[in-house]
């Protein structure tokens, strides 16, 4: 693994996304995942957060994945952590920069609910409503709030609501998202402030 430097929006603390995590042949683990905020590089420290665990460990190595045709946008990429185990790590945790970021459950978005025409299912969501959070490699389960005097939020049109999720996550400012109700996806939004 080359000893790269990834970054993205590189003035923030560093936080990337797990998507996949596996067992490489020297020992450690190798995460995969999308670079989300800051930069890392071979011998910074980093913290696993997420999933009711926060362990830090140290980079050993990044290495820029490759899309399919070639190309590199610098936000893709792989990260060797020598002293912790693949099984100790999961997908829908976070790799960040010590102390930086902590999981939590409660923010404010924007949604737009789908149509049936747009792939949606033709679902109201309603105070009280609740749907499996699709958030980067996790589904969470929670509940939402509209804002006082709306009563529902209909296909084909935007609401902003606060979410409380069932368990905590590093939520951040933009971070998107979607509303999964049995089969199919019903909402997609973004986070627009962590309360809680």
């Amino acid at each position: 693994m080359s000893e790269e430097t990834a970054e993205a929006a590189a003035d923030e603390p560093f936080l990337m996304s797990v998507v996949d995590v596996h067992s490489p042949s020297g020992g450690g683990s190798v995460v995969r995942g999308r670079i989300e905020l800051g930069s890392v590089k071979a011998g910074d420290e980093v913290e696993i957060v997420g999933g009711g665990k926060s362990l830090v460990a140290k980079c050993a190595g990044v290495e820029v994945d490759r899309t399919a045709n070639g190309e590199q946008d610098g936000k893709a990429v792989a990260v060797l952590l020598r002293d912790v185990a693949a099984k100790d790590i999961e997908p829908g945790q976070v790799l960040a920069k010590p102390g930086s970021f902590t999981a939590r459950t409660t923010f404010k978005a924007n949604v737009y609910v789908l149509s049936a025409d747009e792939g949606g299912r033709d679902v109201s969501i309603t105070t009280g409503y609740r749907p499996k959070f699709v958030i980067r490699e996790d589904i969470i389960d929670g509940s939402i709030k509209l804002p006082d005097g709306i009563e529902r939020a209909t296909p084909g049109e935007s609401t902003d609501l606060t979410a409380t999720l069932d368990r905590g996550i590093v939520l951040v400012k933009g971070l998107r998202f979607s509303f999964q109700h049995g089969p199919g996806i019903v909402a997609n939004g973004a986070v627009t402030e962590v309360i809680s």
